[in-house]
């Protein structure tokens, strides 16, 4: 699921034809960035786990449960990857590291949340 121009332009299209047809543009709306706004100079592994597991219960609760339950057909193993992913990080999961945070993983989680809430219709903010 990584970001690329190609997918860019889908979900602009996409988004394009939703709205000239009438439709909503977003199928559902999680609103995630009510905890990335929270102290947000806050910059400490604790900080960073803390936000990361937030958003990974939160994305649990809101999202239909059949995306996260493996066996269904409506599973997406991407989505489970990064929720599972936020849940689990932990102040210490690096440790010992010198060039990467838990930080740094939060970001690349991030990232790829927003790409797959592009692709799937998913509103992150308020």
């Amino acid at each position: 699921m990584p970001r690329t121009i190609e997918s860019i332009v889908e979900n602009h299209r996409v988004a394009a034809e939703r709205r000239a047809a009438g439709k909503p543009v977003w199928d559902r709306k999680v609103d995630i960035k009510a905890i990335l706004h929270e102290d947000q100079s806050n910059t400490s592994n604790e900080h960073a786990a803390l936000v990361a597991n937030r958003i990974g219960a939160l994305l649990r609760s809101r999202l239909p449960s059949v995306l996260l339950e493996v066996g269904n057909d409506e599973v997406d193993f991407d989505l489970i990857e990064i929720v599972e992913g936020m849940e689990a990080l932990r102040p210490d999961s690096y440790d010992g590291e010198e060039d990467f945070t838990p930080l740094d993983d939060l970001n690349n989680m991030l990232d790829q949340l927003y790409d797959w809430a592009d692709a799937n219709r998913v509103w992150l903010g308020n």
